[in-house]
């Protein structure tokens, strides 16, 4: 048995970092929730796709990065139509998380098969 916190699990951190980033920076400046729902998905399923038995703990991460970029490093918003639209965006985005890292992992373990084509 391996141990769970490896040097792999380490780096695709960082990459969650990343991608939490972009998100957060997303969610702030779009004017609509359809662009931070395609990067919350595509992100957090290409998150499932590197870590697809751990992907579960890098969406946790990922959540965790959102939540807490949004709520430390960003102003209030202006209006409270972007509030509304930031605050669906937001937990719409953490919701997306986990499915698409479901969704990545189950991809990436379904093409890893053996007699799988």
């Amino acid at each position: 048995m391996t141990n769970f916190f490896d040097r792999r699990l380490l780096l695709n951190g960082y990459i969650t970092l990343a991608g939490s980033i972009l998100l957060v920076v997303i969610i702030k400046m779009t004017t609509s929730i359809h662009l931070p729902f395609l990067a919350a998905a595509a992100i957090s399923a290409g998150l499932g796709f590197i870590e697809p038995r751990r992907g579960w703990f890098l969406a946790i991460l990922q959540v965790a990065f959102i939540w807490l970029g949004y709520e430390l490093f960003t102003a209030p918003p202006r209006t409270t139509a972007d509030a509304e639209i930031e605050t669906f965006s937001l937990y719409g985005a953490m919701l997306l998380t986990f499915a698409g890292s479901f969704i990545g992992g189950l991809l990436k373990r379904a093409l890893d098969k053996p007699n799988s084509r």
